[in-house]
C-alpha cells in the first residue's frame, strides 16, 4: 500500500518514512472499522468476511513494519533532537490506532459469533433483500482466526508498550476538537498528513 506523503518538510529521514507508514495505517484501520460495522446486517456474508479478513491483515503487516521502524528510530535518535521529539509523538499515535483496532477486532469476534455463517449459532438477519434459503456457501468459523488476530495485536501493544518509555501525558493537541482525525490528518485522497499534538 503506498503511503502518503507529508507535507511537513522538516520531518524527514526515519520520522518522515513513520509518519507516512503511520497515515496509510489510519486509512486501513478505518476501513477495517466500516467492514466491521457491516458485519450481522443486510450487507453481511462471505464476501464481506474475507474483505475484513484481508484488511486485518494489511493493518498487521503495517503495524509490525511501523513498530520496528519506531524502536529503531528511538534508540539512534539523540534525545533532545527534534527528529526523537516526531518519533515520540508517533509512538504515542501509533499505540493509540493500534488499541482502536484491537476494540474493533474484539467486536468483529462478538458480531461473528452472535451471526455464524454455520448451524451452531444465530443465522445473518433476514431482511427479504436476498434469497429465501439456500443458496450460500458454508464458511469455515470466523471466531477462531480473529482470536489470533486479536493474540497477535496484543502481543504488538505489549512489545510497545515495554519498549519504550513515552508517557501519554506528554502530547498536546495541536489542532482544535472536530478538525479530523486524532491519530493522524489525511487530506482526502490520502496525499498529505499534518501534525495533530506534539510531544511538550
Amino acid at each position: 500500500m503506498a503511503p502518503g506523503r507529508r507535507d511537513t518538510s522538516h520531518v524527514q529521514g526515519t520520522a518522515g518514512t513513520c509518519a507516512a507508514t503511520q497515515a496509510a495505517l489510519c486509512k486501513a484501520t478505518a476501513g477495517h472499522r466500516q467492514l466491521v460495522l457491516q458485519l450481522g446486517g443486510s450487507a453481511d456474508g462471505p464476501r464481506l468476511r474475507e474483505e475484513r479478513s484481508r484488511r486485518s491483515a494489511e493493518v498487521r503487516e503495517l503495524s509490525a513494519g511501523l513498530c520496528q521502524a519506531l524502536r529503531g528510530g528511538l534508540q539512534q535518535a539523540a534525545a533532545s533532537s527534534e527528529e526523537r521529539r516526531e518519533l515520540e509523538r508517533l509512538w504515542v499515535l501509533f499505540l493509540s490506532a493500534l488499541e482502536l483496532f484491537l476494540q474493533d477486532l474484539c467486536r468483529a469476534h462478538h458480531l461473528c459469533h452472535l451471526f455464524s455463517r454455520q448451524g451452531g449459532g444465530m443465522t445473518p438477519l433476514r431482511t427479504g433483500l436476498g434469497g429465501r434459503r439456500g443458496g450460500v456457501p458454508v464458511q469455515p468459523p470466523a471466531t477462531s482466526r480473529l482470536e489470533e488476530e486479536i493474540e497477535q495485536v496484543r502481543a504488538t501493544l505489549v512489545e510497545m508498550e515495554s519498549g519504550a518509555n513515552i508517557p501519554l501525558w506528554a502530547v498536546e493537541a495541536t489542532q482544535p476538537a472536530g478538525m479530523g482525525s486524532t491519530t493522524a490528518g489525511v487530506t482526502r485522497g490520502g496525499s498529505s498528513t499534518r501534525h495533530c499534538c506534539r510531544m511538550l
